[in-house]
């Protein structure tokens, strides 16, 4: 009789941890969210590349950033790279470059990415040269990336 009391008050106690884990949230992921996820900067800070976050975390983007006064610098790309998580692991929902032509200076930003909360969707930035092809400046295609921020 005693043992089944004792049984009793350990499933009671055992369901009552167990609702108190389903019912508690999840800490938030904007907890984490700045302005600027991730920083990379070259050659004494002549080149850089970014992650960018809004304050909401509800967008992404890549930045370049090129500071060189050099005419003969070569051109550069940046790319943002968004990836969404679905029951068979993550798969690229989204890529969006922007370049710099040789001896250009200054901020470039790819176009934006939305940002979902937690593990839903993943973001990282890449950088590469570029080179013109006769009538654009493009990416050589040998991309160079931070890991995943989330």
């Amino acid at each position: 009789m005693r043992n089944r009391r004792v049984a009793s008050a350990l499933v009671g106690i055992g369901a009552l941890v167990g609702l108190a884990t389903v019912v508690l949230p999840a800490s938030p992921a904007s907890a984490s969210c700045s302005t600027v996820q991730y920083a990379h900067y070259e050659e004494s800070s002549t080149k850089g590349w970014k992650l960018m976050g809004d304050g909401a975390c509800s967008e992404r983007w890549g930045r370049l950033v090129v500071d060189s006064t050099y005419p003969t610098a070569p051109g550069y790309a940046v790319m943002v790279e968004r990836q969404i998580r679905s029951p068979y692991g993550y798969y690229t929902q989204a890529t969006y470059t922007a370049t710099m032509g040789s001896g250009a200076t200054g901020t470039k930003n790819t176009t934006h990415t939305a940002n979902s909360a937690g593990e839903l969707d993943r973001h990282r930035v890449c950088w590469d040269y570029a080179h013109y092809n006769g009538s654009a400046w493009v990416p050589d295609g040998s991309w160079a990336c931070s890991g995943w921020y989330y």
